[in-house]
């Protein structure tokens, strides 16, 4: 028999609706569905009453038969006596999350997966960002703001300098982070010589050994050149992701096992974030470049540590076959409130180009269904003419001159007119539109006055 681990949890449905196992069943309180991480199942029922061993013997074949290898061979009950048995039984009603198809009715459905990795994209709770959504709210603390991309090479880190350069140009104190760290460039875009540069996966994986002594104050840089940020604007501050040389891959591999092993990379990036916080202060902003894809700390990014995200896609299938989970899991079912989103729609055709306007009018139309279907309570969904709406694009049209490797520092070849056009392009429409978005979703002015 094959069977295949999107097949597993309706095979175990059918089980317990199969007419000689329901009807021995007939008092359960709940049923547990646990997904191990190689993805065999295990049941944990709670009955009402002791349940037979005919009826435990008769599911336990239904479930071999019908799961064959995914089968775990393991029915738990509450009634176990030994110490590390009820441990178990804690962590599963502690763990567990209700089932999409429960009904009401019993017995009650939940699922709890078991995880080495993507607790990020498979969680469906709030995040815990450094401080309280409540404290950006009222301008103690800055927003920290994600930007992500489903798929790379659609505009993602351009857009984020953009957006940095235009905030700071106009009064806002920013910092931005490059979070990418598998494939790192926002340091390159500021600097020419990034051989010594100290950044996040230094912080991730110095911290744990060497504690107070690694001092991340000592690596953040500052980028406060007049030709990018004009002449009332505040020192941006970059924090790399570290320097690619032949012991960073070396790093890479031993961030990832910390991760599986421990899972402290959440909680070490939220240190990490409160520190910079207390490095570069006051901040208005700070700004993630998070990796593409369905990566952890990606995920991390969106779904735990910020208060706020901009997606970007194309219109392709592929693109919104991703963004449609990104945006669910924007979601946060559990949560009391959706994390703001602001969309953008990258790599659209530029002006005059043909079929432009049905392809801005195609994308809007498909980012309106997904966030109805995967983003919106049904009695929240605003008009789909909403230009504030989180589903209503930033359009980002494909520029020639952006697509080429962008220099922001002085070198011998570029002229200070040659930067001075490649910023004006940076603070522009469409990255002051994102600017100015962001600054509404925490509520704040695009242009900020000046205090005397």
């Amino acid at each position: 028999m094959d069977i295949t681990f999107s097949e597993t949890f309706d095979k175990v449905i059918e089980c317990f609706r199969e007419p000689t196992i329901e009807s021995q069943l007939t008092h359960l309180q709940s049923i547990t569905i646990i997904r191990d991480v190689l993805g065999k199942i295990r049941v944990f029922l709670e009955p009402v009453g002791a349940l037979e061993d005919t009826a435990i013997a008769n599911l336990h074949d239904s479930l071999a038969q019908k799961l064959g290898p995914y089968y775990g061979e393991d029915i738990w009950l509450p009634e176990g006596e030994q110490d590390g048995y009820q441990a178990l039984i804690e962590v599963i009603t502690s763990e567990r999350v209700r089932a999409d198809w429960d009904d009401g009715n019993k017995p009650d459905w939940y699922i709890l997966e078991r995880h080495l990795a993507k607790q990020a994209w498979t969680n469906k709770d709030a995040g815990n960002p450094p401080w309280a959504q409540d404290l950006v709210d009222r301008g103690h603390k800055p927003a920290i703001v994600a930007f992500f991309s489903f798929k790379g090479g659609v505009g993602r880190t351009t857009a984020l300098v953009g957006t940095a350069l235009t905030l700071a140009r106009q009064g806002h104190r920013v910092a931005i982070i490059d979070l990418d760290l598998e494939a790192p460039g926002l340091s390159t875009i500021f600097f020419s010589d990034t051989s010594d540069m100290f950044g996040v996966i230094d912080y991730l994986l110095e911290k744990q050994i060497q504690k107070s002594n690694w001092r991340l104050r000592t690596h953040l840089r500052s980028i406060n050149d007049e030709i990018l940020l004009g002449d009332r604007g505040e020192t941006l501050r970059l924090l790399p992701a570290g320097t690619v040389n032949e012991q960073y891959l070396e790093k890479l591999a031993r961030l990832d096992f910390q991760n599986l092993v421990n899972n402290q990379v959440p909680e070490t990036l939220g240190e990490m974030l409160k520190e910079l916080q207390g490095a570069a202060k006051p901040l208005d902003f700070i700004l993630l470049d998070a990796r593409a894809g369905f990566h952890d700390i990606g995920g991390l990014a969106i779904a735990s540590l910020a208060h706020g995200a901009v997606v970007f896609g194309t219109q392709s299938r592929q693109s919104w076959a991703g963004l449609t989970h990104v945006i669910r899991r924007l979601a946060r079912p559990l949560a009391p409130e959706p994390l703001p989103v602001l969309l953008c729609h990258a790599m659209a055709p530029g002006l005059g180009v043909a079929g432009r306007e049905q392809e801005l009018q195609d994308f809007r139309d498909r980012a309106y269904t997904v966030f109805q279907e995967n983003y919106y309570e049904s009695d929240d969904i605003p008009n789909s003419n909403d230009p504030d709406a989180p589903f209503w694009p930033v359009v980002l049209d494909w520029q020639s001159t952006l697509r080429r490797e962008i220099a922001l520092f002085p070198e011998n070849s570029s002229s200070e007119s040659a930067r001075a056009g490649i910023v004006s392009l940076l603070t522009g429409n469409p990255y002051e539109n994102i600017a100015e978005r962001l600054c509404q979703m925490f509520g704040r002015k695009l242009k900020k006055e000046v205090v005397t």
